[in-house]
This record gives structure tokens, C-alpha cells and sequence, in this order.
């Protein structure tokens, strides 16, 4: 959604860095877009600590091709992305013609938990004993009042800022970020809060788009954490997600945090890549900084040890089958 990009935009871009729009054209009319930052580094994918996937509007493989494949004449010498889904046919399509002008390099990146569904009762049926137990021993003992909202968030987001500042959580990265993204993506964020005893306890931020609900921002008081007041409000947003929303798959977002196995049953892992040009003395220094000793890292392990770090190959796949030269690559201006 434009509106992700345009809060990313407004409230995280980094010193000297400006926001921008690589697009492919063919025949004069865009067919493919890629949201980007621009600075002395070179380029990188208009992302944040918040970003859960980076999925440009890259619908057609060919034109994705290339605009990888012409991205030299933009990129500066450097181009670095991350929270790429590897199942992602656009994606792998750009990398692919990235490679072509590049020196590339892929790392793991963060993990992902998801799971689909088709009802609550049948999701709900699938969890852990334990996490069932806890959400009906808690729910027993427990007084709360609930509340799921689709509109009018400014008081949720002043009781979720409050929450946050009791919790076990730090300050945001980037603190503007968060009301901006509600703002501008209105119509997908749903908001829960949970009070007990006349005080909110807990407070959630999802999205929820094209059938996927994503479990964006959660937080609890510290104080509170007895009564599992984290537990119960995703027990109760998920049932009504569901029962409502018409979602058909849940997504824990980022991190591998041990209590996410209990809610969804696919791990999945986002990768970042860096590509160099040697040509271009920002691009040699990135080749001998960044690409060499991540390649040099991911041969060691292959050879003599587990692969901990988790580097993979850059994806490829089916979707790369057929590609072919059409079209050329622009900045277009900043947002």
C-alpha cells in the first residue's frame, strides 16, 4: 500500500537520504515500481525496523527482470535490500537482473511465523495445550473488558503509547513512525486493548489487507504480566479477526521470539542482499566492505562448520523462466 511507504518515508529515512521511486517502463506506461531510499551509500529498499516483507509493485516478472537488470545507472554503485520473502516471484525476478550488473551477496535476515487459516475453532483447535489451558484459567480468573476498533484511534494510540512506556519494552526506533503509519493505512489497522480493573493493560497494533493479518506492535504493562494480559488480548483479537475480517492467513511479523511458536506454525526466514558495482567507487568500497566478506563468510560455513549464520543463496526459481530485455529504468521524484 502507498500509504506504508509514504509513513516510512516522512519518519525514518536517515541523514542525507531521500525518498524515491525506481520505476520500470515499457512502451512509455510504468510496469513496475520500487520504492527506494537514496543517499551517500547508494540505494537501499525503503524499509525500517518495521518493515515485516518489502514487496515493491513488481506484478510483472519481466519488467521486474529489468529494472534489476538496469538498476546500475541509478543505484550509484550500491544497492542494498532487506526483508525480502524469497517465495516472492517479483523479487526474485529483480535479483536475478540485478546480478547481471552486480557483485551480489544474500544473508539471512530475520524469521518470520505465520499460519494459514480458515476458522477460528479449527486454529484454535491446533495450539499448544498449554497456551489453551493459560487462556482459559486466566479468562476464568480474570475480569476484562475488551475492545477491537477499526476507526478512531487516537485514544487507543494514547493508551498504547502509555502501556508501552510501563512494559518491558524501549523507546520506538523511530518515534513519529507509528501514528503516521496509522494515519496513512486507516483503513487496514484494527486496534485491541484490554482493561482490567478500570486500567488498560495491554494494547495491539494490527494490519489487516488482501486477506492477511498481521500481528504488527503488542505491548503489556510489566506490572501486570501476572495476569496475562498479553496472552488474552491476542487470544481475543485473533478469534475476532477471524470470525469477522474473513482473513485467511495470520502473520506473527518480525522476530523468533519463543512465545510466537505457541500462535503459528510456519517459520519462514527474510533475507537482506547487497550488491556492488566495482565500477563506481562507492560500489568498491561496498564490494570489499560488505559483498566479499559476506560471500567469504558463507563459504566457511558451507566448508567447515553449520551454516549458524544462515546465509543463503539469492532466490531463483520458475518465475525467472522467460524473462527478457523490454523497457528502462527511472528515478522518479521523491515522494
Amino acid at each position: 500500500m502507498p500509504g506504508w511507504f509514504e509513513a516510512l518515508a516522512e519518519t525514518t529515512l536517515d541523514a542525507g537520504e531521500r525518498a524515491a521511486i525506481v520505476v520500470s517502463r515499457a512502451g512509455g506506461a510504468p510496469k513496475a515500481a520500487l520504492p527506494v531510499a537514496i543517499g551517500p551509500s547508494g540505494i537501499r529498499g525503503l524499509t525500517a525496523p518495521y518493515t515485516t516483507r518489502y514487496a515493491p509493485a513488481l506484478p510483472d516478472v519481466d519488467s521486474a527482470y529489468e529494472m534489476g537488470r538496469q538498476m546500475r545507472g541509478a543505484a550509484g554503485g550500491a544497492v542494498r535490500l532487506d526483508a525480502i520473502d524469497r517465495s516472492d516471484p517479483g523479487m526474485a525476478a529483480f535479483l536475478k537482473g540485478l546480478g547481471e550488473n552486480f557483485a551480489t551477496a544474500s544473508y539471512q535476515g530475520f524469521v518470520n511465523w505465520s499460519e494459514p487459516v480458515a476458522d477460528f475453532a479449527g486454529y484454535w483447535a491446533r495450539r499448544p495445550s498449554r497456551l489453551r489451558t493459560t487462556v482459559r484459567r486466566k479468562s476464568a480468573a480474570t475480569a476484562a473488558t475488551f475492545t477491537y476498533l477499526r476507526d478512531g484511534f487516537g485514544p487507543a494510540l494514547a493508551h498504547y503509547e502509555a502501556i508501552q512506556r510501563a512494559s518491558w519494552k524501549g523507546p520506538e526506533p523511530h518515534p513519529a513512525f507509528l501514528a503516521t503509519m496509522v494515519q496513512r493505512l486507516a483503513p487496514a489497522v484494527r486496534m485491541g486493548l484490554l482493561e482490567i480493573e478500570g486500567r488498560m493493560v495491554a494494547a495491539q497494533i494490527w494490519l489487516v489487507h488482501g486477506g492477511r493479518a498481521t500481528i504488527f506492535k503488542l505491548v503489556h504493562r510489566e506490572d501486570a504480566a501476572a495476569l496475562s494480559p498479553g496472552t488474552l488480548l491476542t487470544h481475543r483479537m485473533i478469534e475476532t479477526c477471524l470470525r469477522e475480517e474473513g482473513v485467511s492467513m495470520l502473520d506473527f511479523g518480525r522476530g523468533d521470539d519463543t512465545y510466537k511458536r505457541d500462535w503459528m506454525g510456519v517459520c519462514t526466514t527474510r533475507i537482506g542482499v547487497i550488491a556492488a558495482d566495482w565500477r563506481y567507487g562507492n560500489g568498491l568500497r561496498t564490494l570489499a566492505a560488505d559483498v566479499l566478506p559476506t560471500l567469504a563468510g558463507r563459504a566457511w560455513r558451507r566448508h567447515f562448520g553449520p551454516n549458524r549464520a544462515g546465509s543463503v543463496a539469492t532466490p531463483e526459481g520458475d518465475a525467472l523462466e522467460g524473462t527478457r530485455d523490454q523497457g528502462r529504468v527511472a528515478a522518479a521524484e521523491a515522494f
